[in-house]
């Protein structure tokens, strides 16, 4: 998701200051239509998924741009609906909840809704991934361990005694600390506000600054670490497929064939090749050679 939580409030001039031009189709290949801005959102996952997707379009023929990094979704959000960026990869269950939906923890059943929520917006919701990003909440194996730690519902056995770390808007989000408040009944000793899923955050699990974290689902270090992920026993969380969405005017501009092209690509995403991407992203290697390299391993792109 990735999620509501990867937000950091960035001023909405850094879009004209973010774009950067891509290599356009040329020759025979080269498709007749507007140039399509792919945006991204400001965390790892974000910027190898918005290459994935500009690169698989570029390598089609499709002029693209690339505005990367943009910040929260409520910078990214209005210059989607507002044609500042074509694209974006979303998740379904957070971006329905942004637009005022109720999500499930079904997918088909959130993805329904969000098409019926966008589309008088202008905006086209194309084939959800199998991939998910969901929040996970996590402890340390020895945590776990120590304390008979499972499943999130485990926790209320110690309430008042735990200190949980997140980003910084957890406290004022639903599937974060007041969820867990609310549908667990969770009670902790203190709330750190953190990072967006980061190294931060992991820095103090590890160190145990922290006792329970949030990071994400598909976030590679959680088995790196040998953390343990609890089992979201009370549906707290919604489903989170990995979605495009596009401006619906790019769409017709295109014809078919576009969303075909992406359609094609999401399918092919799963959670674990996700986790996998992001624990090398991790590392140090970057998104455009990730996005290269899966586009390579999956036949989309010529090696």
């Amino acid at each position: 998701m990735r999620n509501i939580f990867r937000n950091r409030v960035v001023g909405a001039a850094l879009i004209a200051l973010a774009l950067v031009a891509a290599a356009c189709g040329s020759g025979d290949d080269a498709k007749d239509g507007p140039t399509i801005i792919v945006g991204s959102t400001n965390f790892g996952e974000q910027l190898i998924l918005g290459d994935i997707y500009a690169t698989v379009l570029e390598q089609n023929g499709y002029s693209v741009e690339r505005s990367f990094n943009l910040g929260t979704r409520e910078v990214v959000n209005p210059a989607l609906k507002s044609g500042e960026i074509d694209m974006l990869a979303e998740y379904t269950g957070t971006l329905l909840t942004f637009e005022g939906g109720t999500s499930s923890t079904d997918s088909d059943e959130t993805f329904s809704s969000l098409q019926d929520v966008l589309e008088p917006a202008g905006l086209s919701v194309l084939d959800y991934s199998p991939a998910q990003d969901k929040n996970g909440i996590v402890v340390t194996q020895a945590t776990a361990d120590a304390r008979g730690l499972t499943k999130v519902s485990d926790l209320a056995q110690h309430n008042g005694e735990l200190i949980f770390g997140g980003p910084p808007e957890c406290s004022e989000r639903e599937f974060c600390l007041i969820g867990l408040t609310d549908v667990y009944g969770l009670d902790f000793a203190e709330f750190k506000p953190l990072d967006v899923g980061g190294s931060l955050t992991v820095a103090a699990l590890e160190g145990g600054e922290v006792d329970v974290a949030l990071l994400f689902t598909s976030d590679g270090v959680i088995a790196a670490k040998g953390f343990v992920l609890l089992e979201d026993d009370m549906n707290l969380q919604p489903a989170e497929n990995i979605v495009p969405v596009v401006r619906t005017e790019i769409i017709d501009a295109y014809g078919d064939g576009l969303a075909d092209i992406i359609n094609e690509v999401s399918a092919a995403i799963t959670t674990a090749e996700l986790s996998e991407l992001n624990s090398r992203f991790g590392d140090g290697e970057d998104p455009d050679a990730l996005a290269l390299d899966w586009l390579q391993s999956n036949g989309f792109v010529s090696g």
